[in-house]
């Protein structure tokens, strides 16, 4: 590989870690507890010291090694976290991102202020480290010193005018004649034409990806066009040259009959022209690519221009959610009579402002809420007064914006729910085992189940146990969720999520069995990878999810072409349906974007487990999931059968590393020796490649985020067809104690980064010994 290549991929890495250096420094607050920001910290040192040592760039790699005694001192105790010690750390991180700013510009690695910090550093610490241990000494003998007086407090400064001062006299500035009135039919027809320009953004964006694809093509084709041409022409000179020996004699034509000389000069000046007219393709491809730069900037501009007017049309069919809230004033006052009690509506919040057409799909789940928390939860006042608590019974309406979603909780300060008879009925119903356990978080789910109640008996208002099925439909249907927590005897709080506007929806596309499908961002948790160990220890159809079991499907279940490959390297979206968590298996994560989420049609209106459809950038059509939906019905996973490894041609080297410069260094050197390289950047991730590929060696790194390189030797070896894979270790890790940690783990060899490349072809030649050298 190039050394200018290396040093590219080099960069490309350096930013991450540079950027994860400033903002761990950024946390860092002294005499805290800060051991998990300290390992973040020490983990990005560790990894960048190892890149820029492979790129021979010593001074940085020094640097950042002296950053990372540092962050290990932090990390043993050895060294207290001070003032001092963020200041010389972050003096350190200002020499590394000076003299990784300087590489692109081909400026020669810098020195002097590297010796410097280095010469600091190792002072600092060596101080540190003294003072540590003379205070150890000195606590372990009694002292009869008085102890220092503490430090007086300094009061803090008057400022001016208080907030509340600042946005009052701000909101008394407000010219109210600014405002119109509009109708709202007008504001629908605006919104969706955004919509419809939404979809076309996404269109050009999809195009500008094609264009760049074509024009690297372009590009390719027309360097090898001008290689060709090139190579054609020295040729065909060469052949002449050596031919007619008289040229040299006869700077023009002399020597040469008349055949020759037209054949030399034709081809001379077609070869000419072709060099021409590929410098002209060249030149044109150059305009070309400029104007594909503007082309693109204007499509982000418009992208930015779009977010705007969609942001302030959006703003004007807002309403506060008081409006909705007040409508249930009247409500609380009949029902509580009715039901022989005493409640009071308080709102909280009403000024926060939702989407119109949210607004009134969510009046029917509050009201039935609102019926509960008075037919469930307030007791009679007399039942009050023996629980201490007063004759009036209280529900808190509240609203708060959360970024792109509403939080919108309904509490009452009733009898709350009880988990006990929710069990009994469940049991009753084989929703679940006698023998079962189940955390209260889970219980108080079942509330949500059809079926499920914890009313004696049914009356005109409540008690069939399908009201609260029906609300968690309703809500999912406008891609919220809803959870539950109640105390018995204290309080319930029933909370909804709810994005602030249906307009544009933020959505994560996938594809699964070759189809695309789109799924709320507002009823997800995460994305994660499949571990297929995690599959195996948990048994097929769930996983071990945050130390709780949630249940796992892939999308190919519902219909019916699921395998256990379905399951291996592949993604798991991570859903929240309210009184569950549940794992979806889908095949390959497209990206995340904005779109129009259109209703289905009469044609398709049964089909519950999609809630709408939406429009790609190209023209396809996606189908938008809906979680609730699609889990309600139980199916059969596949028999568990383990997959066979692939068949290849040639040998392949499994190289775990996360840093993409030593990747991309070891693949290309394993591919000279005439094996095939595959790639990981973390132990989690070659656990998936070794369950479906079959490896002949594996070189991995030790310090690595997600899964360290001891523990992916460790379950490859527990493993039984895995365990016979030669493992060797290439770190920066060149003490004696990690080496022998490594090979006690269960590693064949150890190499310590920057490594001589003789010292691996020597590796390489003890496992492949018929590789190319």
């Amino acid at each position: 590989m190039r050394e200018s290549e290396l040093l590219e991929y080099f960069l490309l890495e350096a930013g991450e870690h540079l950027a994860a250096l400033h903002k761990g420094l950024k946390e860092l607050q002294p005499h805290t507890d800060n051991l998990p920001i300290v390992e973040d910290l020490f983990r990005a040192a560790h990894t960048l010291k190892g890149s820029a040592a492979i790129v021979k760039l010593d001074v940085t790699s020094s640097v950042a090694h002296k950053m990372e005694d540092i962050l290990e001192a932090l990390m043993e105790h050895r060294i207290a976290l001070s003032d001092k010690t963020i200041s010389v750390l972050s003096s350190m991180f200002d020499v590394i991102a000076s003299l990784i700013s300087d590489l692109p510009g081909k400026i020669p690695e810098p020195s002097t202020a590297a010796t410097e910090i280095i010469k600091t550093a190792d002072e600092f610490l060596a101080r540190e480290l003294a003072v540590k241990e003379q205070k150890e000494t000195t606590e372990s003998i009694p002292s009869q010193q008085a102890a220092a007086p503490a430090p007086q407090c300094v009061p803090a400064m008057a400022g001016g005018p208080s907030i509340e001062r600042r946005r009052m006299s701000e909101e008394g500035d407000l010219y109210y004649g600014n405002f119109i009135r509009i109708d709202v039919q007008k504001i629908e027809a605006m919104l969706n034409l955004i919509g419809e320009i939404t979809i076309r953004k996404n269109y050009l964006v999809q195009r500008t990806r094609t264009a760049q694809d074509v024009i690297e093509e372009i590009t390719f084709a027309g360097d090898r066009l001008v290689r060709e041409v090139g190579e054609y022409s020295d040729r065909h000179a060469y052949s002449y040259e050596q031919q007619s020996p008289e040229r040299s004699t006869d700077r023009f034509f002399a020597g040469f009959g008349e055949l020759e000389f037209d054949s030399y000069d034709e081809s001379n000046i077609f070869a000419r022209k072709l060099q021409e007219i590929t410098n002209d393709i060249q030149e044109g491809l150059k305009e070309l690519s400029n104007q594909y730069d503007m082309y693109a900037q204007d499509v982000r501009s418009m992208d930015r221009d779009v977010r705007e007017l969609r942001a302030d049309i959006s703003e004007a069919r807002m309403l506060p959610v008081d409006r909705l809230f007040q409508r249930f004033r009247k409500a609380v006052r009949e029902m509580a009579k009715a039901n022989g009690r005493q409640a009071e509506l308080r709102i909280h919040g009403g000024d926060t402002k939702i989407d119109r057409v949210v607004f009134e799909h969510l009046f029917d789940p509050l009201m039935h809420i609102i019926r509960n928390a008075i037919a469930h939860g307030i007791e009679l006042p007399a039942e009050r007064l023996q629980k201490g608590k007063p004759e009036q019974g209280e529900i808190v309406l509240s609203a708060s914006r959360e970024g792109n979603i509403i939080a919108i909780q309904v509490r009452d300060d009733g009898r709350g729910i009880d988990t006990e008879r929710l069990k009994e009925q469940a049991i009753r119903q084989g929703i679940l085992k006698e023998s079962e356990e189940v955390s209260k978080q889970e219980l108080l789910a079942l509330i949500f189940q059809a079926g499920i109640s914890t009313k004696e008996s049914a009356d005109q208002t409540s008690g069939r146990g399908i009201g609260m099925t029906a609300v968690r439909r309703q809500v999912a249907d406008l891609s919220g969720i809803i959870d539950v927590d109640s105390e018995e005897g204290k309080y319930t709080v029933f909370k909804m999520h709810v994005p602030t506007t249906l307009a544009i929806s933020n959505v994560v596309v996938f594809k699964s069995g070759g189809a695309e499908f789109a799924i709320p961002v507002t009823l997800m948790e995460e994305v994660t990878l499949l571990d297929i160990m995690d599959g195996l220890e948990s048994g097929h159809g769930s996983i071990v999810y945050r130390g709780r079991k949630i249940l796992l499907k892939s999308l190919m279940d519902f219909f019916g072409a699921a395998k256990l490959e379905d399951r291996i390297n592949k993604y798991v979206v991570i859903c929240n349906i309210s009184d569950k968590r549940v794992g979806l298996i889908v095949d390959e994560i497209i990206g995340q974007e904005e779109t129009v989420i259109k209703p289905l049609n009469e044609f398709l209106d049964g089909l519950s487990m999609y809630s709408g459809i939406t429009i790609s950038g190209d023209g396809r059509v996606r189908f938008v999931l809906n979680p609730t939906a699609l889990f309600e019905t139980d199916v059969k996973p596949e028999p568990n059968l383990m997959p066979q490894p692939a068949e290849t041609e040639l040998p392949k080297v499994l190289i775990v590393d996360d840093s993409l410069s030593v990747r991309k260094y070891v693949a290309n050197f394993v591919q000279n020796l005439g094996l095939q390289p595959v790639t990981a950047a973390n132990g989690h991730e070659a656990l998936n490649i070794l369950h479906v590929n079959e490896i002949s060696l594996i070189v991995t790194d030790l310090e690595m985020p997600i899964m360290h390189g001891y523990e992916l030797i460790r379950r490859v070896r527990a493993v039984e067809y895995l365990r016979s894979i030669p493992i060797v270790v290439l770190t920066s890790r060149g003490t004696e104690k990690h080496r022998q940690m490594a090979l006690d783990t269960g590693a064949d060899d150890f190499l310590v980064k920057p490594f001589d490349e003789n010292s691996l072809k020597a590796v390489f030649a003890r496992h492949f010994p018929t590789a190319q050298g």
